[in-house]
């Protein structure tokens, strides 16, 4: 009998190692296929530019004065993390009712709620756009005023404060009849004053959390800010709350006339729902946007910035030569327009 050659079996082997090789080199092509075709979904948020294969490779032995500018993505990072996710809100603006553009599940509650209870009553324009006015632009093309722009407001009107003029007292009007009503104003000025700080120190050591804002909801937090209003701080040093003020006021039209259908306290409530529709559409500066209080002060200076028109009344109001086709009044809500029964957001 003669032993089987065992040449066979070594070509054999060698033919399969050949094939395998050719399969696993074909599979690591399909795979880097694959990825190259999957890169823009799963490509992580943050792309060293030594590891981004798009950008050229950073020389190590460049000079000190060659520092790349970082680019500004805003919400470029959380738009691959979560893409077309619902948390992730990217609306098209230009059909955006009222209620879209500041929606949230808190506030949903909140409204259905009030409404359940018929302090509210929201009306089909709350849920419908109906103006073809454009949206006003967003935050991130913001220009910071200066505090010296502030101090000028306020040169001017010496009674301005951050929530606006306080009524004008009529009952000094010559220094002879000031003799017997001296004494009754300064005790109600000095009770005012007592019960004003009196409230805010009782909501600055209060250890209930519900008057935390940390734990308040957004839209809480910024059509609220009284609520959580301690008393720190002045109208002289709220940049934010001005910048945010005028950057809102300078994209609306004006008319030659003053308007008396919308205070100042009313032109606020317009621009806190433009400041909450920023938190919504750039979730990404929400901690920011948090931390910004508007109140009516804020809107006077903004005004006298922009070199509006401005007639303040007996009673503190005070009123611009505002135009009511502006997109600010007809695009975001003045929550306190529906309000029944007395409620008042």
């Amino acid at each position: 009998m003669s032993q089987p050659s065992t040449s066979d079996d070594r070509l054999s082997h060698a033919n399969l190692a050949t094939e395998g090789g050719q399969l696993a080199e074909g599979h690591v092509q399909k795979k880097a296929g694959q990825s190259s075709m999957l890169a823009d979904s799963q490509q992580p948020a943050i792309v060293h530019p030594n590891f981004d294969p798009k950008q050229s490779p950073l020389d190590p032995a460049r000079p000190l004065s060659d520092i790349p500018e970082p680019a500004r993505r805003l919400n470029g990072q959380l738009r691959r993390l979560y893409g077309n996710s619902t948390r992730f809100y990217q609306p098209n603006a230009d059909s955006l009712s009222k209620w879209s553009l500041i929606a949230s599940e808190a506030l949903a509650e909140h409204l259905s709620l009030l409404n359940a209870a018929q302090l509210i009553e929201l009306p089909d324009s709350f849920y419908q756009n109906h103006s073809e006015q454009p949206l006003i632009s967003t935050l991130s093309d913001m220009t910071l005023l200066d505090m010296s722009d502030i101090q000028q407001a306020i040169r001017a009107y010496p009674k301005l404060n951050r929530y606006g003029f306080l009524p004008i007292d009529n009952s000094t009007v010559t220094e002879s009849d000031n003799d017997s009503n001296n004494d009754s104003n300064n005790d109600s000025k000095a009770q005012n004053s007592a019960l004003l700080s009196m409230r805010a120190l009782t909501k600055r050591y209060n250890p209930d959390e519900l008057l935390n804002s940390l734990y308040a909801d957004d839209w809480q937090v910024i059509l609220q800010p009284q609520q959580f209003e301690t008393g720190e701080g002045s109208l002289a040093t709220d940049i934010m709350a001005c910048s945010v003020a005028v950057h809102a006021l300078k994209q609306c039209s004006t008319r030659k006339s003053i308007n008396h259908s919308y205070s100042a306290a009313e032109i606020c409530q317009h621009v806190r729902s433009y400041l909450l529709s920023q938190i919504v559409c750039e979730p990404s500066q929400r901690h920011a946007y948090r931390q910004i209080r508007l109140f009516a002060g804020h809107i006077i200076v903004a005004a006298y910035h922009l070199g509006w028109e401005i007639q303040v009344r007996a009673d503190g109001q005070s009123y611009f030569n505002i135009s009511s086709r502006s997109g600010l009044l007809t695009r975001y809500a003045n929550m306190q327009d529906y309000e029944i029964n007395g409620w008042s957001s």
